[in-house]
């Protein structure tokens, strides 16, 4: 029934295109996604299949100003703006002059095109002051009249990456794949050797494991990456790289305090780039539901990923043919302490031997 609804959508935003005329040759297209870091680098497969369809188009993307780095090296991308989050829910002045900066300038460049991957009333009004001939959105949205191409699409119904191609694939995108791609530069792939080289890991199996994520819910406990970090140092060709992002201190922190081992290397990151500049040079990724598996998919590199089982039916739309397997657990609330449960440590180690078996 969804899927007839969607088909129908298509079909009145094709029709609006054949109202509009453009050089495609001097086609400009906006593609707004101003989520978080794994949902951008889910939308690398939908922006893929733009590029495919219009080779000779300018695309464009705007994203949160912290994330900028997601499309800096990407082919498929010809400019970059930044949407600053740090005014969200704030009232003053500050907050008005950069709204209204941020609307001069998508209106200096002249779209023909404004796709918004998400549903938001800021975004809404952006692609109707934006002036594109053309601006496609999900339609289940208070502003949605601001749009002219409405897709009858929603959240939380299906996989997210067949949500992002369902949008792009209003514009008359036909080859859409479920392919995440990342790029780095020769810079980062340098200081990815000379951290390599400092902290001895040449020669070594590298298993990395980021032990944080969003919400406490999506982690498994720390003694349970300490026992499974414990299994793995009993292998002379292992070493482990423990990744930490800017708010993974604190289980990072406990489970350096339990494991005290030359094979254990550990790195604090605030860079995207330089973490998947370590990823492209690590065996295999161990973590939980976090943008860090996206990226390690999207740099092709194995991934077990510890899910919620709430977490499925959107986020797990990898398959082993992509390296990435997947272990199911629970989200447990005792007595305010969360964390994911019902994942065994041994499953988890086996899993891995498996992996290094088929290598």
């Amino acid at each position: 029934m969804l899927e007839d609804v969607y088909n129908i959508s298509i079909k009145k935003c094709k029709d609006i295109f054949k109202l509009v005329h453009f050089n495609k040759s001097a086609l400009k297209i906006l593609v707004v996604n101003i989520k978080h870091l794994g949902d951008l680098i889910i939308s690398t497969a939908p922006l893929n299949a733009l590029r495919k369809k219009y080779p000779l188009a300018e695309i464009s993307v705007l994203v949160r100003e912290e994330f900028k780095d997601v499309f800096r090296y990407n082919p498929n991308i010809n400019k970059v703006l930044t949407f600053n989050t740090s005014l969200k829910g704030k009232k003053n002045l500050k907050k008005l002059i950069d709204g209204i900066k941020l609307i001069l300038k998508i209106r200096k460049e002249r779209f023909d095109v404004f796709i918004a991957l998400h549903p938001g009333d800021r975004i809404a009004f952006l692609a109707w002051f934006s002036g594109a001939k053309i601006r496609i959105a999900p339609r289940k949205q208070t502003f949605h009249f601001l749009y002219n191409c409405k897709v009858d699409i929603y959240e939380d119904t299906i996989s997210y990456i067949d949500y992002y191609n369902k949008i792009i694939s209003a514009f008359d995108v036909k080859d859409i794949h479920k392919e995440t791609e990342f790029f780095i530069s020769d810079e980062e792939e340098e200081w990815s050797k000379e951290f390599f080289i400092e902290n001895q890991l040449n020669n070594f199996k590298i298993v990395c494991i980021h032990p944080g994520a969003s919400e406490s819910s999506k982690i498994w406990a720390a003694e349970n990456f300490v026992n499974l970090i414990k299994l793995l140092t009993k292998k002379n060709d292992i070493k482990i790289l423990l990744l930490s992002g800017p708010n993974d201190k604190k289980i990072c922190e406990e489970i350096l305090k339990e494991i005290k081992s030359d094979y254990l290397v550990y790195y604090e990151s605030r860079s995207i780039l330089k973490s998947a500049a370590l990823l492209k040079k690590s065996f295999l990724l161990v973590t939980n539901d976090t943008s860090t598996r996206h990226l390690a998919v999207a740099l092709k590199i194995p991934v077990i990923a510890l899910l919620p089982e709430d977490n499925v039916k959107c986020w797990d739309f990898y398959s082993v043919q992509q390296k990435h397997f997947t272990f199911i657990g629970k989200r447990i609330n005792d007595n305010g302490y969360k964390y994911l449960g019902f994942i065994n440590v041994e499953d988890v180690y086996k899993k891995i031997e498996e992996i290094f078996c088929c290598d």
